[in-house]
């Protein structure tokens, strides 16, 4: 019988999180066949109740936050995470976990990088996106809310991953080969990673779609489901839209989803209007899981543009998958995980 492993899990995701490599592979996975994965997180909403809570047979340790969008909001809200991060990883003992492990998080897993050595435990990072790396090119690109902020947050997290946390992780999960590529050439060994690329899970998927042969509609449905972040260009799509326009082809684009920064969802819908696309472009905003899978479901063809960049080359992108699932006929650029 294989024996099982207990991991003290700190991650990025607020909770309650529905992302496919924490809550299914964790979750229903791994502690599914008797591994013991406990989670710590930060309440999504100070609606969301802190303390412990069960997980999967697990337990997920849940830290106080802070509402609202304001300068001082975000610090305590950061401030809150900080403190109950700690709280937990101190608590940690080898009688209890036989590793640590940290997603995303660069000041907690520098910390971790100490602790597990004194207490003699493992100590695993998993790298799911290039972060350091999006901070500075945003900042560059004036995509930043506060560039030079963002600039000198890349800059120090960027020390912190290449300098001091990875070349100190006992293992390392990236997200695919492509990011194992980049890393090892940061000058980490790649003997000491593992690819993990998203996959999504099917019962968190509506029904597919049954065409049977159904006739195109008068006009094509086009459909995008993920987020409007400007690093995304997505203005692609609706000049896509216009060309078809100009050709004579009616139709309409459904964005499902938005971006963090609001201005990059208001460019995209002053790009629409410009081209005097205003009533074919429709963006929901952000919608619950089930409801924006049901909207995308109405759509004749699916797209998922991945602008082709160092940072987003390295991803794993999940929407292709998905698409596809749900029968879909989908249309994506070349990119090294979509192809």
């Amino acid at each position: 019988m294989t024996k099982s492993i207990r991991i003290l899990f700190v991650v990025a995701e607020s909770y309650p999180t529905h992302r496919p490599d924490v809550e299914v592979l964790f979750g229903r996975g791994l502690a599914g066949i008797g591994h013991r994965i406990d989670m710590v997180m930060q309440a999504s909403s100070t609606l969301v109740a802190s303390g412990r809570a069960p997980w999967h047979g697990s337990i997920v340790m849940v830290g106080p936050t802070a509402d609202g969008g304001s300068a001082w909001s975000r610090a305590r809200k950061q401030a809150l995470e900080l403190r109950h991060d700690l709280n937990a990883i101190l608590r940690a003992r080898p009688s209890d976990y036989d590793a640590i492990q940290v997603r995303d998080k660069f000041l907690i897993a520098a910390l971790v990088v100490l602790i597990a050595k004194i207490r003699g435990m493992k100590f695993f990072y998993w790298m799911s996106f290039p972060m350091p790396e999006a901070d500075i090119a945003n900042a560059r690109a004036g995509h930043a809310f506060i560039p030079i902020v963002s600039l000198l947050r890349g800059k120090l997290t960027g020390w912190l991953l290449y300098r001091w946390i990875l070349p100190n992780a006992d293992h390392i999960f990236v997200q695919s080969e492509r990011m194992k590529q980049a890393v090892s050439e940061a000058g980490i060994r790649a003997v000491a990673m593992t690819p993990v690329p998203m996959g999504v899970d099917p019962n968190d998927l509506p029904q597919a779609r049954a065409d049977n042969g159904r006739p195109m509609p008068r006009a094509l449905r086009i459909g995008y489901l993920g987020t409007l972040d400007a690093s995304r260009r997505l203005e692609v799509l609706v000049e896509t839209l216009a060309i078809l326009h100009r050709q004579g082809t009616p139709a309409s684009l459904l964005l499902v989803g938005d971006s963090v920064n609001r201005q990059d969802r208001e460019s995209l819908t002053e790009l629409a209007e410009t081209l005097g696309l205003g009533p074919h472009v429709e963006i929901t905003g952000m919608l619950p899981r089930r409801e924006a899978m049901q909207r995308i479901l109405a759509v004749d063809i699916a797209v998922s543009p991945i602008h082709r960049s160092p940072i987003l080359d390295v991803g794993s992108p999940t929407k292709l998958v998905e698409y596809l699932a749900m029968r879909l006929p989908v249309m994506g650029n070349s990119h090294p995980d979509q192809r």
